[in-house]
């Protein structure tokens, strides 16, 4: 069985309004505490553009090396980075070595 609302019912619905100062009252408020959200929202979104500034000036910073002071015994990030491309090639050439010594032992024992 459906419990089904018809308009009678609502006919019979007592709904109090409240008077119209008070009706104004409520507006003024909610306004009010709207007009506090937005200016929330309008402080948040400039952080958050100061703070994507700040960001985009610290790696700037940090990729000049000006965001700490260099030691000048350090050696230039390119050679670093030719030492490390030299290490990776001599590990994947032993690793390719290892690889194929493994397979070499495979075919021997598969073929004895």
């Amino acid at each position: 069985m459906t419990n089904l609302i018809g308009i009678k019912d609502f006919k019979e619905i007592e709904l109090l309004i409240p008077p119209l100062p008070e009706q104004h009252a409520i507006v003024a408020e909610i306004e009010s505490r709207l007009s506090v959200c937005d200016k929330i929202e309008e402080g948040i979104e400039h952080s958050l553009r100061q703070a994507e500034s700040l960001r985009q000036s610290i790696l700037k910073k940090a990729f000049e090396g000006k965001l700490v002071p260099q030691d000048p015994s350090d050696e230039p990030a390119s050679k670093l980075l030719e030492r490390i491309r030299a290490d990776r090639d001599k590990q994947a050439a032993e690793q390719r070595n290892v690889n194929s010594k493994r397979k070499g032992k495979t075919k021997t024992k598969i073929a004895a």
